[in-house]
């Protein structure tokens, strides 16, 4: 299994480099779509919701998708056309029984895909927006290789037993420190920001992407299943290997926005 965690990130990490930076914003716009679409479709399996669900939310995030290429307002009203064909979908599917439970497990999922994947797509329409994506993959998956590795050594002190028993506290520190080290390399050389900023937004990164793995662990453990799907060998599903970005995207996102006023 690590053996084939390795092979698939050695095999995916030219070509996601390459993606980054010699493909158009559109063709990135489709595969950030491509994406959410399969993430929702990983989340709506993990919470057995239907299969109208599904399609439902599917057009909701095609729909809201597209609205980030014309602007905020077309987003916005995207996301209500979403939410209004979601409740038509219920009001010909109404179990008094189910209904909340389903609505807000759909509308959660919308939401836990939407937010972190476009705003990934928002990143790329920043200036310098490709290096940064680049930072945040190193600061993240950086993290997510020291915390595998300082875990595996040194772990004594589980961090939340109860949600994912194999993280330790050590781990966590260690991936922080780790994630931190090869952000601060890309950010330093090749966006030129000072390390006096980099250190602090690499923490805060890589605090909040673990945050974000711990939900998909919540997400997981609630529905009584090991991993998201069986998409890449030796990482599971796609949201296995996304979560910490679908927290951290956001964040950096909004403090590049706020940096450049």
């Amino acid at each position: 299994m690590h053996l084939a965690r390795v092979i698939t990130a050695l095999v995916l990490l030219p070509l996601v480099l390459l993606l980054i930076f010699k493909a158009p914003l559109i063709l990135l716009w489709a595969i950030v779509m491509l994406l959410a679409l399969w993430g929702f479709y990983e989340y709506v399996s993990m919470v057995r919701l239907s299969w109208g669900n599904f399609f439902v939310g599917a057009v909701g995030l095609l729909l809201t998708g597209s609205g980030l290429l014309h602007g905020s307002l077309v987003g916005a009203l995207s996301l209500w056309i979403s939410l209004l064909a979601l409740t038509i979908y219920f009001l010909f599917n109404f179990e008094a029984d189910r209904f909340l439970l389903s609505w807000s497990a759909t509308l959660a999922g919308l939401i836990y895909t939407a937010l972190g994947f476009f705003h990934i797509f928002g990143l790329l329409n920043q200036y310098q927006g490709r290096w940064w994506l680049v930072f945040l993959l190193a600061v993240i998956f950086g993290t997510d290789t020291g915390a595998f590795y300082v875990g595996k050594a040194l772990g004594r002190h589980k961090l939340a037993p109860t949600i994912s028993p194999g993280k330790t506290i050590e781990g966590a520190v260690g991936g922080t420190l780790f994630g931190v080290f090869l952000g601060t390399l890309v950010g330093y050389y090749y966006l030129y920001v000072p390390i006096k900023v980099l250190i602090p937004l690499g923490i805060g990164l890589s605090i909040v992407g673990q945050i974000g793995d711990l939900l998909e662990s919540m997400i997981k453990r609630a529905c009584g299943v090991k991993d998201s799907g069986r998409l890449l060998p030796g990482h599971g599903g796609l949201l296995d290997r996304v979560d910490a970005l679908i927290f951290s995207a956001p964040l950096l996102y909004w403090f590049l926005v706020f940096a450049s006023r």
